[in-house]
Protein backbone atom coordinates (compact mmCIF):
# COMPACT_ATOMS: atom_id res chain seq x y z
CA UNK A 1 0.00 0.00 0.00
CA UNK A 2 2.54 2.75 -1.17
CA UNK A 3 1.68 5.95 -0.78
CA UNK A 4 -0.29 8.52 -3.48
CA UNK A 5 -1.04 11.18 -3.31
CA UNK A 6 0.29 12.45 0.26
CA UNK A 7 2.46 10.98 2.60
CA UNK A 8 0.42 9.62 4.40
CA UNK A 9 -2.19 8.29 2.01
CA UNK A 10 -1.91 4.46 1.86
CA UNK A 11 -3.98 4.50 -1.88
CA UNK A 12 -2.70 2.73 -4.40
CA UNK A 13 -3.24 -0.02 -7.29
CA UNK A 14 -6.48 1.66 -7.56
CA UNK A 15 -8.72 3.86 -10.16
CA UNK A 16 -12.20 4.73 -10.93
CA UNK A 17 -15.12 2.54 -12.35
CA UNK A 18 -15.20 -0.93 -11.20
CA UNK A 19 -16.77 -4.56 -12.63
CA UNK A 20 -20.28 -5.09 -13.34
CA UNK A 21 -22.50 -5.83 -10.22
CA UNK A 22 -22.66 -9.28 -9.16
CA UNK A 23 -25.59 -10.35 -6.66
CA UNK A 24 -26.62 -12.96 -4.04
CA UNK A 25 -30.09 -14.21 -3.49
CA UNK A 26 -31.70 -15.43 -6.26
CA UNK A 27 -29.64 -16.30 -9.63
CA UNK A 28 -30.43 -15.21 -13.22
CA UNK A 29 -29.63 -18.76 -14.24
CA UNK A 30 -29.21 -22.25 -12.44
CA UNK A 31 -25.45 -22.30 -13.23
CA UNK A 32 -23.75 -24.39 -11.02
CA UNK A 33 -20.24 -25.05 -9.83
CA UNK A 34 -19.13 -27.54 -7.19
CA UNK A 35 -15.77 -27.40 -4.88
CA UNK A 36 -13.52 -30.06 -3.07
CA UNK A 37 -11.76 -28.45 -0.49
CA UNK A 38 -9.84 -30.60 1.55
CA UNK A 39 -12.72 -32.65 1.89
CA UNK A 40 -15.41 -30.23 2.13
CA UNK A 41 -17.92 -29.88 -0.35
CA UNK A 42 -19.45 -26.58 -1.45
CA UNK A 43 -22.09 -25.71 -4.53
CA UNK A 44 -21.97 -22.63 -5.74
CA UNK A 45 -23.68 -20.44 -8.02
CA UNK A 46 -22.06 -18.02 -10.58
CA UNK A 47 -23.16 -15.24 -9.25
CA UNK A 48 -21.75 -16.17 -5.43
CA UNK A 49 -18.70 -16.80 -7.65
CA UNK A 50 -17.78 -13.88 -9.19
CA UNK A 51 -18.90 -11.74 -5.96
CA UNK A 52 -16.18 -13.05 -3.55
CA UNK A 53 -13.03 -11.39 -3.19
CA UNK A 54 -10.32 -11.15 -6.11
CA UNK A 55 -7.33 -12.98 -3.74
CA UNK A 56 -10.41 -16.14 -3.35
CA UNK A 57 -11.41 -16.23 -7.19
CA UNK A 58 -7.43 -16.48 -7.98
CA UNK A 59 -7.32 -19.15 -5.03
CA UNK A 60 -9.61 -20.73 -6.48
CA UNK A 61 -8.96 -20.44 -9.92
CA UNK A 62 -5.61 -19.95 -10.63
CA UNK A 63 -6.47 -20.70 -14.26
CA UNK A 64 -9.10 -18.51 -14.61
CA UNK A 65 -12.32 -19.14 -13.64
CA UNK A 66 -13.91 -18.96 -17.85
CA UNK A 67 -10.53 -20.47 -19.48
CA UNK A 68 -12.32 -20.26 -22.85
CA UNK A 69 -12.41 -16.46 -22.33
CA UNK A 70 -16.02 -16.36 -22.32
CA UNK A 71 -17.35 -14.82 -19.33
CA UNK A 72 -20.66 -16.06 -20.22
CA UNK A 73 -20.10 -19.79 -20.48
CA UNK A 74 -20.09 -21.56 -16.89
CA UNK A 75 -20.44 -25.19 -16.92
CA UNK A 76 -20.81 -27.99 -14.37
CA UNK A 77 -18.24 -30.34 -14.96
CA UNK A 78 -18.03 -32.75 -12.11
CA UNK A 79 -16.62 -31.85 -8.58
CA UNK A 80 -13.51 -29.11 -8.98
CA UNK A 81 -10.88 -30.01 -5.97
CA UNK A 82 -9.25 -27.13 -5.05
CA UNK A 83 -6.60 -26.34 -1.87
CA UNK A 84 -8.19 -24.05 0.06
CA UNK A 85 -9.20 -23.55 3.76
CA UNK A 86 -12.77 -24.70 3.74
CA UNK A 87 -13.83 -23.01 7.17
CA UNK A 88 -12.41 -19.65 5.39
CA UNK A 89 -14.48 -19.80 3.07
CA UNK A 90 -17.27 -20.82 5.09
CA UNK A 91 -16.95 -17.71 6.88
CA UNK A 92 -16.67 -15.74 3.84
CA UNK A 93 -20.21 -16.86 2.46
CA UNK A 94 -21.93 -16.61 5.59
CA UNK A 95 -20.88 -13.22 6.11
CA UNK A 96 -22.04 -12.11 2.45
CA UNK A 97 -25.68 -13.98 3.01
CA UNK A 98 -26.55 -12.36 6.18
CA UNK A 99 -25.25 -8.68 4.25
CA UNK A 100 -27.33 -9.56 1.53
CA UNK A 101 -30.29 -10.66 2.91
CA UNK A 102 -30.29 -7.29 4.85
CA UNK A 103 -30.21 -5.08 1.30
CA UNK A 104 -33.75 -4.11 0.17
CA UNK A 105 -34.41 -2.58 -3.01
CA UNK A 106 -35.44 1.52 -2.15
CA UNK A 107 -34.92 2.60 -5.56
CA UNK A 108 -33.59 -0.45 -7.79
CA UNK A 109 -34.77 1.53 -11.29
CA UNK A 110 -31.29 3.63 -10.43
CA UNK A 111 -29.26 0.96 -9.79
CA UNK A 112 -28.14 0.05 -13.44
CA UNK A 113 -28.35 3.67 -14.41
CA UNK A 114 -25.88 4.98 -11.76
CA UNK A 115 -23.08 3.05 -13.26
CA UNK A 116 -24.27 3.28 -17.17
CA UNK A 117 -23.60 6.65 -16.67
CA UNK A 118 -20.07 6.21 -14.87
CA UNK A 119 -21.11 6.71 -11.39
CA UNK A 120 -18.02 7.52 -8.93
CA UNK A 121 -17.39 4.69 -6.93
CA UNK A 122 -16.07 7.35 -4.33
CA UNK A 123 -19.13 8.21 -3.62
CA UNK A 124 -21.55 5.79 -1.22
CA UNK A 125 -24.50 7.37 -2.37
CA UNK A 126 -24.66 6.40 -5.69
CA UNK A 127 -22.57 3.41 -5.52
CA UNK A 128 -24.39 1.51 -2.82
CA UNK A 129 -27.74 2.75 -3.70
CA UNK A 130 -29.31 -0.35 -2.69
CA UNK A 131 -26.57 -2.38 -2.38
CA UNK A 132 -23.19 -2.87 0.62
CA UNK A 133 -20.09 -2.20 0.76
CA UNK A 134 -18.04 -5.25 2.25
CA UNK A 135 -14.65 -4.52 2.83
CA UNK A 136 -11.91 -7.36 2.91
CA UNK A 137 -8.71 -7.29 5.07
CA UNK A 138 -6.60 -10.31 4.97
CA UNK A 139 -3.42 -11.10 6.44
CA UNK A 140 -0.73 -14.05 5.72
CA UNK A 141 1.90 -14.57 8.15
CA UNK A 142 5.16 -16.43 7.59
CA UNK A 143 7.00 -16.93 10.56
CA UNK A 144 10.68 -18.21 10.71
CA UNK A 145 12.16 -19.52 13.93
CA UNK A 146 15.36 -18.83 14.97
CA UNK A 147 16.85 -22.45 16.79
CA UNK A 148 16.26 -22.15 20.48
CA UNK A 149 20.04 -23.81 20.31
CA UNK A 150 22.49 -25.19 18.85
CA UNK A 151 22.41 -29.30 19.26
CA UNK A 152 18.62 -29.07 18.90
CA UNK A 153 17.49 -31.74 16.43
CA UNK A 154 15.01 -31.92 13.17
CA UNK A 155 12.13 -33.28 15.11
CA UNK A 156 12.16 -31.26 17.34
CA UNK A 157 13.05 -28.28 15.64
CA UNK A 158 9.62 -28.89 13.82
CA UNK A 159 8.13 -29.34 17.60
CA UNK A 160 9.08 -25.88 18.35
CA UNK A 161 7.89 -24.56 15.12
CA UNK A 162 4.55 -26.02 15.86
CA UNK A 163 4.48 -25.05 19.41
CA UNK A 164 5.36 -21.34 17.95
CA UNK A 165 2.34 -21.54 15.74
CA UNK A 166 0.28 -22.18 18.22
CA UNK A 167 1.61 -19.46 20.24
CA UNK A 168 1.10 -16.70 17.21
CA UNK A 169 -2.64 -17.84 16.56
CA UNK A 170 -3.43 -16.53 20.04
CA UNK A 171 -2.14 -13.17 19.12
CA UNK A 172 -5.70 -12.64 16.85
CA UNK A 173 -6.05 -9.00 17.77
CA UNK A 174 -6.20 -7.14 13.61
CA UNK A 175 -4.22 -4.42 14.46
CA UNK A 176 -1.85 -5.43 16.74
CA UNK A 177 0.56 -5.90 14.38
CA UNK A 178 0.01 -2.20 13.52
CA UNK A 179 0.67 -0.37 16.55
CA UNK A 180 4.57 0.25 16.78
CA UNK A 181 3.96 3.87 17.32
CA UNK A 182 1.33 6.15 18.45
CA UNK A 183 2.80 9.00 16.41
CA UNK A 184 0.67 10.53 14.25
CA UNK A 185 0.39 11.06 10.51
CA UNK A 186 2.33 7.32 10.17
CA UNK A 187 1.39 5.25 7.32
CA UNK A 188 0.13 2.66 10.05
CA UNK A 189 -1.94 5.28 11.41
CA UNK A 190 -3.45 6.80 8.49
CA UNK A 191 -4.37 3.07 7.61
CA UNK A 192 -5.83 2.10 11.20
CA UNK A 193 -8.08 5.19 10.51
CA UNK A 194 -9.38 4.67 7.48
CA UNK A 195 -10.52 0.93 8.47
CA UNK A 196 -12.15 2.21 11.79
CA UNK A 197 -13.68 4.96 10.36
CA UNK A 198 -15.38 2.08 7.44
CA UNK A 199 -16.27 -0.34 9.50
CA UNK A 200 -13.64 -1.90 11.98
CA UNK A 201 -13.06 -1.12 15.80
CA UNK A 202 -9.91 -0.97 16.98
CA UNK A 203 -9.80 -3.73 19.27
CA UNK A 204 -11.80 -6.06 16.61
CA UNK A 205 -10.18 -9.93 16.74
CA UNK A 206 -9.53 -11.91 13.15
CA UNK A 207 -12.72 -13.54 11.87
CA UNK A 208 -10.85 -16.49 10.75
CA UNK A 209 -7.47 -16.99 12.05
CA UNK A 210 -5.76 -20.73 11.41
CA UNK A 211 -2.45 -22.31 10.40
CA UNK A 212 -1.45 -23.49 6.69
CA UNK A 213 -1.43 -27.40 6.54
CA UNK A 214 2.25 -28.35 6.90
CA UNK A 215 3.68 -24.48 6.76
CA UNK A 216 5.18 -22.26 8.59
CA UNK A 217 1.91 -19.71 7.98
CA UNK A 218 -1.01 -18.21 9.24
CA UNK A 219 -3.99 -17.35 7.36
CA UNK A 220 -6.18 -14.44 8.56
CA UNK A 221 -9.33 -12.73 7.05
CA UNK A 222 -11.67 -10.18 8.90
CA UNK A 223 -14.89 -8.64 6.92
CA UNK A 224 -16.69 -5.91 8.45
CA UNK A 225 -19.50 -3.78 5.97
CA UNK A 226 -19.06 -0.25 4.84
CA UNK A 227 -20.68 2.19 7.39
CA UNK A 228 -23.09 4.51 5.13
CA UNK A 229 -24.94 5.88 8.64
CA UNK A 230 -22.35 8.64 8.86
CA UNK A 231 -23.42 11.69 8.20
CA UNK A 232 -21.54 14.75 7.72
CA UNK A 233 -22.51 18.45 8.42
CA UNK A 234 -20.98 22.17 8.13
CA UNK A 235 -19.70 22.63 11.16
CA UNK A 236 -18.64 19.33 12.31
CA UNK A 237 -15.12 18.57 10.80
CA UNK A 238 -14.36 15.55 12.47
CA UNK A 239 -17.59 13.94 10.59
CA UNK A 240 -16.47 15.06 7.45
CA UNK A 241 -13.05 13.14 7.72
CA UNK A 242 -14.88 10.03 8.74
CA UNK A 243 -16.96 10.43 5.88
CA UNK A 244 -13.62 11.16 3.34
CA UNK A 245 -11.88 8.13 5.15
CA UNK A 246 -14.91 5.65 4.32
CA UNK A 247 -14.83 7.24 1.43
CA UNK A 248 -11.50 5.85 0.36
CA UNK A 249 -12.13 2.55 0.81
CA UNK A 250 -14.18 2.22 -2.43
CA UNK A 251 -11.32 2.54 -4.32
CA UNK A 252 -10.41 -1.16 -3.31
CA UNK A 253 -13.17 -2.22 -5.04
CA UNK A 254 -12.27 -5.12 -6.73
CA UNK A 255 -8.91 -3.08 -6.89
CA UNK A 256 -6.29 -4.79 -4.15
CA UNK A 257 -3.63 -3.04 -2.39
CA UNK A 258 -1.16 -4.70 -0.49
CA UNK A 259 1.42 -4.08 2.39
CA UNK A 260 4.30 -6.19 3.42
CA UNK A 261 6.50 -5.63 6.24
CA UNK A 262 8.77 -7.76 8.42
CA UNK A 263 9.09 -7.60 12.34
CA UNK A 264 10.86 -9.64 14.73
CA UNK A 265 9.74 -10.64 18.10
CA UNK A 266 10.64 -12.97 21.20
CA UNK A 267 7.52 -15.27 22.34
CA UNK A 268 7.34 -16.56 25.46
CA UNK A 269 5.41 -19.92 26.48
CA UNK A 270 6.43 -21.60 23.75
CA UNK A 271 6.66 -25.49 24.63
CA UNK A 272 9.96 -27.05 24.71
CA UNK A 273 12.25 -23.56 25.09
CA UNK A 274 13.53 -22.33 27.69
CA UNK A 275 12.88 -18.49 27.95
CA UNK A 276 11.75 -16.60 25.01
CA UNK A 277 11.89 -17.95 21.38
CA UNK A 278 13.64 -15.49 18.82
CA UNK A 279 10.93 -15.51 15.58
CA UNK A 280 11.41 -13.17 12.25
CA UNK A 281 7.73 -12.66 10.89
CA UNK A 282 6.67 -11.34 7.32
CA UNK A 283 3.32 -9.98 7.31
CA UNK A 284 1.09 -9.24 3.99
CA UNK A 285 -2.16 -7.42 4.07
CA UNK A 286 -4.22 -7.36 1.49
CA UNK A 287 -7.61 -4.59 1.28
CA UNK A 288 -10.10 -5.00 -1.15
CA UNK A 289 -13.83 -4.27 -1.22
CA UNK A 290 -16.77 -6.02 -2.56
CA UNK A 291 -20.24 -4.39 -2.99
CA UNK A 292 -23.23 -6.81 -3.61
CA UNK A 293 -26.67 -5.74 -4.20
CA UNK A 294 -29.90 -6.15 -5.63
CA UNK A 295 -29.95 -6.07 -10.07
Amino acid sequence: MAAAGGSASIITQVQQGGPPLTTFGETASEENLTLDLRGTQFVLSRDELLTLPEFVLLSLFPNGLFPDGQVNSFHDEGVHSVDFDPVCLQYMLDFFRQVSSTITASNSGHDEADIENGASPSIPTNVLQDRAGIIVLREDLDFYVIPPRRDISHPDMVSVKRSAGNVLLKQDGIFSGLRRTDDAGTTEQHLIEMLTAGGFNTDDRWGHRAGEPNKAVICSLALARLRTDVRSSAGDGKDSSTVGMAQKLLLFWRKPARRCWWEGMDLEGVEGVDGKLKVWIRRVWTLEMSVIGLR
